[in-house]
């Protein structure tokens, strides 16, 4: 399958304009993740995305999927928040369409019921109130909020409330804005990251509150999915590696026939350099069969890239990491990973390296079509 166009885009990606958000996308999402060390020994990551979507301005719905995950006891805590005018565009626009070509999808039908009698499923609960301001700008979902400093050096803070834990991060990238895919174009998204920040908060579960540093990772992406989320998932991996560089691996899949399309890899140096290349091989294994939504994730990866003489092997940290999510999806993995990797110098030398980040597999849940 070819890679998608981008014809319908009319303008060139810019800090500090693009921080968003973009009125004339279905979908646009910022997501952070970050690695946190506790001043009592605790070790912790965190993991958010604030999406806004919707066909058009006045339709915009907004949703916020987030965890902590407890990495001496290789737990984690999901909380979703969503707002009335997402759950509407579900119910009278997405799920409409979806059931045309699914229409005895039980999971589906059984959210619908769900949904028009004004209920959330767990761990989904009500935005009541739902902001993105700009000039800095700001996304404020309930509690939680993600508000920029600078949006040029990629600085801004994270707060997150729900179910008795509380947190307040700071994040300071360490290194220029990355266009990924060389461009910032790719596929059929704009995408820049901040890979590599400083992160400090704090983490506060009821009375006890605990002081954190760390490093993280920033994206921001926005486009016109169309129906890349009922048709299609992807295998996406974010790798920060002991040497100051990183990684950013993403495929597409087709979900009926697991035919996979467009890889891409994407080597960001310490200064900020992207080596891009779409030659590259990823090959799953250890499938992890979740029996909450019956579904089984590939937790092992072997990739393969010829253009950064590389071979890296990555493992989830514990499986224990799904979210659940609203829609046919139901729910993605979206947890800790560490990675090793083998690069060949130019001399012929191999060097080993360590490193850690974040796998997300979307689309792994079979539609009942």
């Amino acid at each position: 399958m070819k890679d998608y166009d981008f014809d319908y885009i009319k303008n060139e990606l810019s800090l500090p304009q693009d921080i968003g958000p973009h009125s004339f996308t279905d979908m646009e999402w910022w997501y952070f993740f970050a690695f946190l060390n506790g001043e009592n020994g605790s070790k912790y990551a965190a993991v958010g995305a604030f999406y806004q979507a919707g066909e058009l301005p006045v339709l915009k719905g907004h949703y916020l999927i987030f965890s902590l995950i407890d990495l001496n006891k290789y737990t984690n805590h999901s909380f979703s928040l969503i707002d009335k005018k997402l759950v509407n565009n579900f119910l009278y626009i997405n799920m409409p369409l979806y059931f045309l070509q699914c229409p005895h999808d039980k999971n589906m039908i059984k959210l619908y019921k769900t949904l028009i009698h004004n209920k959330l499923p767990y761990p989904h609960k009500w935005i009541s109130n739902a902001s993105i301001k700009k000039d800095p700008v700001c996304l404020i979902y309930e509690n939680s909020s993600m508000r920029f400093k600078d949006s040029v050096n990629g600085e801004f803070n994270v707060q997150f409330s729900s179910d008795h834990i509380d947190g307040n991060l700071n994040f300071i990238s360490a290194k220029p804005v990355s266009l990924i895919g060389g461009n910032g174009k790719t596929d059929k998204l704009y995408y820049y990251s901040f890979p590599r920040n400083k992160v400090t908060g704090y983490i506060q579960k009821g009375d006890s509150k605990e002081y954190v540093t760390g490093e993280g990772w920033f994206d921001h992406q926005w486009g016109y999915l169309g129906d890349l989320l009922t048709k299609t998932g992807w295998n996406w991996m974010g790798l920060q590696l002991e040497d100051g560089r990183e990684l950013l691996i993403n495929e597409f899949f087709t979900i009926k026939t697991g035919d996979t399309f467009s890889p891409m890899a994407n080597l960001i140096e310490p200064n900020g350099e992207v080596k891009f290349t779409r030659k590259l091989s990823l090959e799953p294994s250890n499938y992890w069969h979740s029996s909450i939504t019956n579904t089984d994730y590939p937790l092992n990866w072997i990739i393969k890239i010829s253009d950064f003489k590389m071979i890296i092997k990555v493992s989830a940290v514990f499986p224990e990491q799904e979210m659940q999510i609203l829609g046919p999806l139901q729910a993605i993995w979206e947890g800790t990973c560490m990675a090793s990797v083998e690069e060949t110098k130019q001399n012929s030398d191999r060097v080993a390296l360590k490193g850690k980040g974040f796998l997300e597999l979307v689309g792994y849940n079979n539609y009942k079509c």
